[in-house]
């Protein structure tokens, strides 16, 4: 059966070959960039833009209502299209309200999370930031429905060749805030490119009517009803542990983590974000027909272990010299954070690549419930304060093994659930 799937003729390997090969390329620009960029901006402009994309994950992660999840779900195109046409609508709408909560309120904003007052004024890049990445975001679903991977691969590629380059020119003209104008030049590529695409894979207005929005919008109402909130609350739980050492510790050592993240998520960007895409696509699929997907859970999970192993070993072993080397010698703290984090990444590499089950098989409200619960066991945090930044990660790593290995136990029932049937 693992010969089946990952042959070079199956379609499953073609399609997670393409968005492997296509994402490596794409992650490689910023991997490559990045021993250069740390040396060319401060730990502090890392500190803040890990504020900011933090800030800007939880606004795109809602700013559709979650409608951008069913867009692969329809069997007819004429569906889909309208709910892809409903999330931009909604999303216009949501990162206006944005705008205008920091038009307003931007001192009591940057107050609250302890945001330096020197990097203010670039909170505003974060609502035109979020409606581009959110329109590109529901574009991509579009072409994941319609198996375009080289389309959504050439999509990631040139948004990292516009980011890298934007970023590196500012940084050796020594111009200000080069990490945020970067960040958003590379969404608005990102965005045009994406809208080429769909056009050329099916989509067109003339499936769209107001009619046939609010028909959609109502059919697919347990996103919004039942994963928004939760979601948001989910979402949020990732950012607040920075949010809380950038509250008791410093920007300085948020700019630290932001390094530990960045490497950590090596297989998280390169295999679960790839191998997720075309899972959902083929397990959809396969519920549609009734056929059995188990073999297809099994087998990616062989290769999540592989990588996992390799990935351990590496940290644990050379974790603090690797980011010395690479990064600089002052970045060896980043390698030290990292091995304290590694046992959270790789468990939440497992539930990633195996978290669009939840989606297929319609089970919003268990999702959900995991969600509630994971932002209560963040938010306990809250009440670590006096302790070292070294106590304060393992608290946070214990929390995250624990709710990650129950996502994990939820995902195997509803897989075992479905081949029961």
């Amino acid at each position: 059966m693992f010969k089946k799937y990952f042959s070079l003729s199956s379609d499953f390997s073609k399609n997670t070959f393409t968005l492997v090969l296509g994402t490596v390329i794409a992650q490689a620009i910023p991997f490559v960039l990045h021993p250069f960029l740390r040396r060319l901006y401060s730990a502090e402009d890392f500190g803040a833009m890990a504020v900011y994309l933090n800030l800007f994950g939880v606004i795109t992660i809602v700013s559709a209502l979650r409608y951008e999840a069913a867009i692969v779900l329809p069997k007819h195109n004429n569906e889909a299209a309208n709910l892809l046409s409903l999330t931009f609508i909604i999303n216009l709408i949501f990162t206006t309200l944005v705008f205008l909560v920091l038009l307003f309120f931007k001192d009591e904003v940057v107050r609250f999370i302890n945001f330096p007052v020197e990097y203010a004024n670039y909170l505003y890049l974060l609502p035109l930031g979020s409606l581009l990445f959110g329109a590109y975001q529901s574009m991509n679903y579009w072409l994941i429905r319609q198996k375009a991977f080289k389309a959504s691969t050439s999509n990631k590629i040139i948004r990292r060749v516009v980011e890298g380059g934007v970023q590196t020119t500012f940084g050796v003209l020594r111009l200000p805030g080069g990490l945020f104008v970067g960040d958003l030049l590379g969404n608005l590529a990102n965005t045009i490119s994406g809208g080429k695409q769909i056009f050329k894979n099916l989509f067109s207005f003339k499936l769209v009517s107001l009619k046939k929005i609010g028909f959609v919008a109502n059919k697919y109402n347990e996103y919004p009803k039942y994963n928004v909130l939760p979601t948001l609350l989910s979402s949020a739980a990732n950012v607040l542990p920075f949010l809380f050492i950038n509250k008791l510790y410093s920007t300085e050592t948020v700019g630290y983590l932001d390094l530990s993240k960045l490497v950590l998520s090596i297989p998280l960007v390169f295999i679960s974000a790839t191998i997720s895409q075309v899972l959902f696509q083929q397990i959809t699929s396969k519920k549609h027909d009734s056929l059995s997907i188990k073999n297809d859970m099994r087998n990616v999970l062989f290769v999540l272990i592989a990588v996992i192993i390799l990935e351990v070993v590496v940290i644990m072993f050379f974790g603090p010299l690797l980011f010395g080397f690479v990064f600089g010698e002052k970045y060896e703290l980043s390698g030290v954070f990292s091995q304290i984090l590694i046992f959270s990444f790789v468990l939440n590499f497992i539930g990633s690549t195996f978290s669009s089950v939840f989606i297929t098989f319609g089970k919003i409200k268990l999702n959900s419930a995991w969600q509630v619960m994971y932002f209560i066991a963040i938010c306990s945090l809250y009440f670590c304060k006096g302790l070292t930044i070294t106590e304060f990660l393992m608290v946070y790593v214990a929390i995250e093994v624990i709710m990650h290995l129950t996502y994990c136990g939820f995902i195997y029932w509803i897989v075992n659930q479905y081949e029961k049937k």
